[in-house]
């Protein structure tokens, strides 16, 4: 909303509204952005004064970035310059600068504009460059924007524009318009009457008033102050359709205080023709402000003017300013969304690595059955099939699938032999290797993690620590990822040497054929034996619940160590279906990518998530009514942060990953691979420089990001930049250490404490270099190639499902937060579907952002708070029972019931009659004597309606009543005979009372003396001592 106009109204001296708007407006405007003479120039002290930095420190930031480095790279390894602001921080100068920019490019756009019309004045031209806004510089331009036909022009076509100035400016030539517009009157120029004529000029009037940007100003501020937004049901709606809409179907609601995710749900039904929507306000209040704006008091044509004025008020401005509050409205909604996707994004893309891990992918589905793929430690895929454990499989559709696959049965069969894979086929390589390969040596993946810290953990000590020892006689068939029961090793060894589940016959002794969820199981057990897996990531799609009984089921039955995850799935089917999932996997389907998606996101959400547009992965508010543009180029801005904050490791990194590098775009990133693949890994980040399309600017943007593990430079694996290297090496040398030191475990821990005993200021100055830069050189050593994702929780392990029947408030959970919106968190906790943590049971305080709280990913403890078995809902809390928040400490106060009447007080004795009046209407008790704490809760619920019974019942009961004097009722008011009579007035509800009293008896009261009536009546002013 822009400011309000303080300036007076217009001069007397009559003037019309043109020149009126390009008056400058009030005192205190922004200091001029651009200058004629000098071109645009940025007011950089205003973004430090909004900022809370120091003016240097922005013309630092806007230095550097005119420069052409980036803000990762400014962040990161210019911090000496920027004084170390964040990166947060640094974004926002970025947009403040480019709004600017824009801002003072539109200024002088509009200046040579209204130049060229010859209408440029020194007054307007002032006023446009002061302008400090979009909307005030769009303002003072609007009487001389070009426009499309309407009345004014017409009216102006016609040569009665004179006239109307005329009229606007009080000239005596019109003074008298009864015999001037008569002879105005022309049939060739469709002015039929004097009528015409006039209502042509209030036309040319109307428009000019409506665009005077201090009116405009005005009455924008009375609508967003008075302004209210309102729904109802559209009259087209069908019964019973929009039911989701019905809580706006009658709906009303302030423009200033609407939140975001309403105005988006509004604007969404309107669009589906469910609601209609407008914006009410305070038509008087309008009005007054528009006439404030221009001199019509004294007017001789003030009533046709004021018509004017009405006819502009409806027909042009109100209506323009409607759709802008609308826009302003929209917009602001579309920023807020941004921002919660945002942040909901940069949560899930952060989430921490699963390393050392053999994970077995599931993507769930009741026809089609489930696709399963098995991945190695770093993603590469061992092995793939579907399982049918809801329906029976098509033969010949499988069949099909199998031949679209590039693989028979026979393939599959031999994908899911027992014996480990062979070493994996480097990630570069994997796009070429073909399906009928997985005979011999599995393909790899394309993309392992962002950052590998090194070798993966073998199998046999991953097993060593997850899975008990095998138990005897199981030797022929070692499964060194997951161990088995007895039972269940004899069950899978019949099933790797038994014919394929659709042609075993039943033996006579089982109860009954082996149905499909037990061929389900049987090949699911099969193929975690074959590739030795630890893990299984569910999708979160169709049929996960019942994917997840039946993994549920398995894990009791034959593998008690194994355990499973709940995965995402938004956003798989586009990646099965784009460039880039055709790209790593040419000869398998769509379905079979998609599920190697889900199970790489388990491993590495960050190298997996870059590759799918971010608007899809859908943790966000509304992000379908956001427009996509704005959407994609917040959230690209999110994961450049994201991928640069970690950093990924050139030998292994996609593009997709690496053109979000700093200084990288797509073709940079797609020459490394290539190059990569041409030449081998890369040995050192010097080699980078070969790279084609790879120069020293983009080099140096780009080199602390891309990390090298196992390289000839042990700083390689660092965040060192290598600008730093000769600091680094000589701080090594200082410290009788090596580069080396940082791939021992050992003496990487030696390094560190010496490190930590030296003093970082110290060393600064005798190092030559800043204290900035030295400190991340420590950090940097100490920690070689930390990965900071590692530092978070771990997803949660599952090893059995979750029931609704199950639930029983206070009973405590470990979720994880699956989107957070203003009203709260979404939490899986197991069931089917997720529960919500209101934002009042987020923590024991007032939080007014559940961001402040939680973030996506997270985990978190929460305690059921009610179950809802008929709609199936859910409501949590991570208030720990026994903790829930106090309310406020007020003194202890006595039940209406128990407290003293209050005595009368000076010479007003009907007044103090009246709250007792009133607590008689109640049904109250004069005076109860004290009572139980049960009792007494009741009677202080039953005093006060307007709180909750548990509530009141919650409070602990107040001390007992003091003893009180017997209250006296005080005497009755006499009435005069002329107050008796209706002739004098009554001044009090107790003299109302008693006047009414004395109507109904027979005998009425006596009638007091005229003096004693007289002093009586100014006796209300006076206070005299109570009576007890």
């Amino acid at each position: 909303m822009s400011n309000g106009v303080d300036t007076p109204a217009a001069p007397e001296a009559a003037t019309p509204p043109a020149p009126l708007a390009s008056t400058p407006p009030g005192p205190g405007p922004s200091p001029p952005l651009t200058k004629p003479e000098s071109g645009p120039r940025l007011d950089l002290s205003r973004i430090a004064q909004d900022l809370q930095i120091r003016k240097v420190q922005v013309e630092s930031v806007v230095q550097l970035l005119g420069e052409g480095n980036t803000v990762p790279f400014i962040t990161r390894y210019r911090k000496e310059r920027t004084g170390g602001l964040n990166e947060e921080i640094i974004r926002q100068i970025q947009a403040r600068v480019q709004y600017l920019q824009q801002l003072g490019e539109r200024k002088q756009t509009i200046l040579k504009s209204i130049e060229g019309q010859g209408k440029l004045t020194d007054a307007l031209r002032a006023a446009i460059l002061a302008a400090d806004t979009s909307k005030r510089l769009e303002d003072l331009y609007l009487p001389y924007k070009p426009k499309k036909r309407t009345l004014a022009t017409t009216a102006r076509e016609r040569g009665l524009e004179p006239v109307a100035l005329a009229i606007w400016n009080r000239e005596p030539a019109v003074a008298n318009l009864g015999e001037l517009l008569p002879s105005m009157v022309n049939p060739e120029k469709e002015l039929q009457s004097p009528d015409d004529v006039l209502a042509g000029a209030g036309h040319i009037l109307a428009e000019q008033i409506a665009e005077t940007a201090e009116v405009r100003a005005a009455v924008r501020v009375a609508l967003w102050e008075t302004g209210k937004l309102c729904t109802a049901k559209s009259e087209s709606l069908a019964e019973g359709q929009g039911i989701e809409y019905k809580d706006y179907f009658q709906f009303t609601e302030t423009v200033r205080h609407i939140p975001p995710h309403r105005i988006l749900a509004i604007n969404r039904g309107e669009k589906e023709n469910a609601l209609r929507a407008r914006v009410e306000w305070d038509q008087e209040a309008v009005r007054r402000v528009a006439r404030d704006r221009l001199p019509l008091a004294d007017h001789p044509h003030a009533e046709f003017l004021k018509n004017v004025l009405e006819d502009a008020l409806v027909r042009l401005l109100l209506p323009s300013l409607e759709r802008e509050i609308r826009r302003e409205l929209t917009e602001e909604a579309e920023e807020h969304g941004v921002r919660v996707f945002a942040r909901n994004l940069r949560s899930l893309l952060l989430q921490p690595p699963l390393r050392g891990r053999r994970v077995l992918a599931i993507d769930p589905a009741f026809r089609t059955g489930c696709k399963i793929a098995a991945l190695d430690e770093v993603g590469n895929l061992l092995g793939h099939g579907v399982i049918y454990p809801f329906t029976k499989p098509d033969k010949s559709k499988e069949r099909t699938a199998e031949k679209a696959d590039g693989a028979g049965p026979k393939e599959e069969k031999a994908a899911v032999a027992p014996a480990p894979p062979e070493t994996s086929v480097p990630p570069a390589e994997s796009a070429a290797v073909p399906a009928a390969s997985l005979t011999t040596s599995p393909p790899a993946a394309a993309e392992p993690s962002a950052v590998p810290t090194g070798e993966p953990p073998a199998a046999e000590n991953l097993a060593s620590s997850v899975a008990p020892p095998t138990p005897p006689g199981s030797e022929a068939m070692p499964a060194p990822g997951i161990a088995l029961s007895p039972a269940a090793q004899t069950t899978a060894n019949e099933a790797v040497s038994a014919p394929p589940p659709d042609t075993v016959t039943p033996g006579p002794a089982a109860p009954a054929p082996p149905g499909p969820r037990a061929e389900a199981k049987a090949k699911l057990e099969e193929m975690i034996r074959g590739h030795q897996l630890n893990i299984i990531a569910i999708g979160n799609g169709t049929a996960c619940r019942e994917t997840e009984e039946l993994i549920s089921e398995l894990i009791a039955e034959k593998a008690p160590d194994l355990v499973y995850v709940i995965v995402n799935e938004a956003g798989a089917s586009v990646y099965s279906a784009s460039a880039i999932g055709r790209e790593e996997f040419p000869h398998f389907d769509a379905t079979l990518r998609g599920t190697i998606s889900i199970g790489r996101r388990l491993q590495d959400p960050l190298s997996e998530l870059v590759k799918i547009d971010p608007q899809n992965i859908g943790v966000g508010l509304y992000q379908h009514d956001i427009h996509p543009r704005r959407l994609k180029e917040s959230l690209e801005g999110v994961i450049e942060s994201c991928v640069n904050h970690v950093g990924v490791d050139v030998n292994t990194a996609s593009v997709p990953l690496l053109r979000h590098v700093s200084g990288l775009n797509q073709v940079a990133a797609r020459e490394l691979v290539e190059y990569r693949k041409k030449n081998g890994a890369f040995r050192s980040r010097e080699q980078i420089l070969q790279v084609p399309n790879i120069g020293p600017v983009r080099y140096q943007q780009a080199a602390g990001f891309l990390k090298l593990i196992g390289g000839d430079n042990a700083l390689d694996q660092t965040w060192i930049h290598p600008e730093s290297y000769p600091v680094a090496q000589r701080l090594l040398a200082e410290v009788d250490a090596a580069a080396e030191a940082l791939l021992d475990r050992q003496k990487s821990e030696e390094l560190r404490q010496k490190l930590n005993a030296l003093p970082v200021e110290e060393w600064s100055g005798r190092l030559q270099v800043g204290v900035p830069t030295l400190r991340d050189i420590f950090d940097a050593l100490a920690r070689p190639g930390r990965d900071p994702r590692e530092d978070l929780p771990p997803p949660v392990f599952k090893k059995g499902i979750l029931k609704l029947e199950d639930l029983q408030p206070g009973m405590e959970l470990k979720g994880t937060v699956l989107n957070v919106v203003d009203f709260g968190a979404f939490v899986d906790v197991g069931l089917k579907d997720s529960g919500l943590v209101h934002i009042s049971q987020m923590a024991n305080r007032y939080i007014k952002n559940p961001y402040d709280v939680v973030a996506v990913g997270d985990v978190v403890t929460v305690w059921v708070l009610t179950v809802d078995h008929e709609r199936r809902r859910v409501s949590l809390t991570m208030i720990k029972p026994g903790t829930q928040r106090k309310p406020p400490e007020r003194k202890p106060q006595q039940p209406h019931a128990q407290r003293p009447a209050r005595p009368p007080r000076g010479r007003r004795p009907p007044q103090a009659q009246q709250p007792q009046v009133a607590v008689g209407q109640q049904g109250q008790a004069a005076t109860p004597a004290p009572q139980a704490a049960p009792q007494h809760a009741a009677a202080s619920a039953t005093a006060r309606p307007r709180q909750g019974a548990a509530a009141t019942a919650n409070r602990p009961p107040p001390p007992p009543a003091r003893p009180r004097k017997p209250h006296r009722q005080p005497p009755k008011p006499k009435l005069s005979q002329a107050a008796l009579e209706g002739a004098a007035p009554l001044r009090t509800f107790s003299e109302l009372k008693a006047f009414f009293e004395a109507q109904r008896q027979e005998s009425p009261p006596q009638p007091v003396a005229k003096e004693e009536a007289e002093a009586k009546a100014a006796a209300p002013q006076q206070e005299v001592p109570s009576t007890k």
